[in-house]
């Protein structure tokens, strides 16, 4: 019964937000809800089938080439093109120094997006995986596939993670105990224990792997621990409701590792050193059904589509922001609560910040090709 009273609850959200979006009542009931619905049925079940002997056998080929051309040896990262983020992936890969070995994992990109980041950034290599149509695979199962294939310790940062700071880049290789490398993060009021925020992390690909072949499991979430397991995570007193993180209600991506790692004596080492303002990080991006996305939602994707300043991503972007027209529109509809003008008001100094960074990225670069030329003449 509770169950079925906080579906019709989402339910009811879901048409507040679409009305409060612009969207008519007849349109949100008849059209767009319904869509939604089977939209989510269908990625429901393909979570599975991508998780499935076939397509991760296909994706572990497909890794595999790319490190035969580009070897995974360590000390390499990686960034996961979702659909619909160019407009946030585009600054975050600008700030990236020149000379970090940086691939891109394609998760679910249209063949347009695909070939726009390789136009932009023809020095990436590319690794698109496999999947059903329309959807995307888990972050975990990415992460998964990827500790399988790379022979070294490798990075991740996601597609709206912008790097003010390249010193971070030489700081975060882990230690030989430790599981991985975070460079900000939390404590747990229940456990006492911290976690990693995992915008940017470094992975230790020899703890991790060891791991998942020691207690059978991966970087997936798991909403039920196995009963196998159940006895080792009381060690470190989760389990029966408590979680690495306090405010979830299952182990997220990574978090089972995560804790199975505390139970065995493994650290989570913490970069020290920087501060706020060395990252930041926008989240919430890449899963947001387009209808249902809040007002600062949409004011967001306004902003960074001003930043980015490309024909081809507003015509293409166009229906994640509708009915609007502009950014200035959007917020006006806002109601100005101290949140969302706290939020707002952090969004427009970000995008100071990128535009000012990725400014001096493409002067420095600019130079540095002058100077190559200048020298071979």
């Amino acid at each position: 019964m509770n169950a079925f009273v906080a579906y019709i609850r989402r339910i009811r959200t879901a048409l507040i937000r679409m009305r409060v979006r612009g969207y008519s009542s007849p349109l949100s009931v008849l059209v767009y809800l319904p869509r939604m619905m089977l939209l989510r049925a269908y990625r429901i079940f393909a979570r599975h089938a991508n998780r499935s002997g076939v397509f991760r056998t296909l994706n572990r080929h497909r890794l595999r080439r790319l490190h035969a051309t580009w070897p995974a040896s360590g000390g390499h990262f990686y960034v996961i093109v979702m659909p619909g983020t160019l407009h946030f992936l585009l600054p975050c890969l600008a700030l990236l120094p020149r000379d970090l070995r940086v691939a891109l994992i394609g998760n679910g990109e249209a063949d347009w997006e695909r070939r726009l980041v390789h136009e932009r950034h023809p020095e990436l290599p590319f690794c698109s995986l496999a999947r059903l149509p329309a959807t995307s695979v888990t972050h975990g199962d990415v992460i998964t596939l990827l500790l399988l294939e790379s022979a070294g310790n490798f990075g991740l940062v996601d597609h709206d993670c912008f790097v003010f700071d390249s010193r971070i880049f030489a700081a975060v290789e882990p230690g030989p105990r430790d599981c991985l490398t975070a460079i900000y993060g939390g404590v747990s009021a229940k456990t006492g224990l911290p976690y990693p925020e995992t915008y940017l992390l470094f992975l230790n690909v020899t703890v991790l792997k060891d791991l998942m072949a020691r207690y059978h499991v991966d970087a997936r979430i798991y909403r039920n621990v196995p009963a196998s397991l159940k006895d080792k995570l009381a060690t470190v007193g989760m389990g029966g409701g408590v979680y690495v993180k306090d405010d979830r209600t299952f182990f997220d991506t990574l978090h089972l590792l995560l804790a199975l790692a505390y139970a065995d004596g493994i650290a989570c080492h913490f970069v020290q050193g920087f501060g706020k303002e060395a990252i930041a990080h926008v989240g919430g991006t890449s899963w947001k059904a387009s209808e249902t996305k809040e007002l600062i939602d949409c004011y967001v994707d306004w902003r960074f589509l001003d930043f980015v300043d490309d024909d081809e991503l507003r015509r293409r972007y166009r229906h994640r922001t509708r009915p609007f027209r502009s950014a200035a529109e959007v917020r006006a509809a806002i109601p100005m609560t101290p949140e969302a003008f706290a939020t707002v008001a952090w969004i427009d100094a970000l995008i100071d910040r990128l535009a000012a960074s990725t400014a001096r990225s493409v002067i420095g670069r600019a130079t540095a090709a002058s100077t190559t030329t200048a020298a071979v003449s």
